[in-house]
């Protein structure tokens, strides 16, 4: 199994059961991720971690997450006990007992980002396929910044999500806000 694992090349495309079969391979349960962050939880996380704990989703939204902009989308992540600090665990790891809602984990939580040797074209598959909009200009923008200091995914580069040319050059040059404020 491992050498199968081995073989595949992770691009966007790359179907969601294979990103979660070389994930699995990837996790040793450390916790390490869960102590310094919590994953983005998708809408459809939220509402099975919500009926797993008995509770309406947008008091499971108040209790437990909390709103952040990743580019330019308002996603959902577990608050962190932060002590005064940018960091901190997430409000659903413990040290001792682990995860609290590990069997209905986050996909985001359940890809294991960082562990393992795929951990973090894993993370940018995420990212291009749940949070990365192609067709909203600071997205693109935005996208373009993590490029300019990081490596990405086949799939990944800006004329890839955006195949127009003159379109893309519209995109990174602002001229979509600066019709919109005319």
């Amino acid at each position: 199994m491992r050498d199968e694992l081995n073989s595949v090349m992770i691009t966007m495309l790359t179907p969601q059961h294979y990103i979660e079969k070389l994930a699995k391979n990837g996790c040793r349960r450390c916790g390490h991720c869960c102590s310094y962050d919590s994953g983005i939880f998708l809408d459809e996380d939220i509402r099975r971690i919500a009926g797993h704990l008995g509770m309406p989703e947008d008091s499971f939204r108040r209790q437990f997450l909390e709103e952040k902009d990743i580019y330019n989308k308002k996603v959902h992540k577990a608050k962190l006990d932060r002590k005064d600090k940018p960091f901190g665990p997430c409000i659903f790891f413990d040290k001792e007992s682990g995860c609290s809602i590990h069997e209905v984990k986050p996909l985001h939580c359940r890809l294991s980002l960082g562990c393992g040797e795929y951990g973090q074209q894993i993370n940018i598959w995420f990212m291009l396929n749940h949070v990365v909009d192609a067709d909203d200009p600071e997205a693109i923008r935005q996208w373009a910044q993590y490029l300019k200091t990081h490596p990405t995914i086949p799939g990944g580069q800006l004329h890839e999500l955006v195949p127009d040319k003159d379109k893309l050059a519209r995109m990174l040059s602002y001229e979509f806000i600066k019709r919109e404020g005319d």
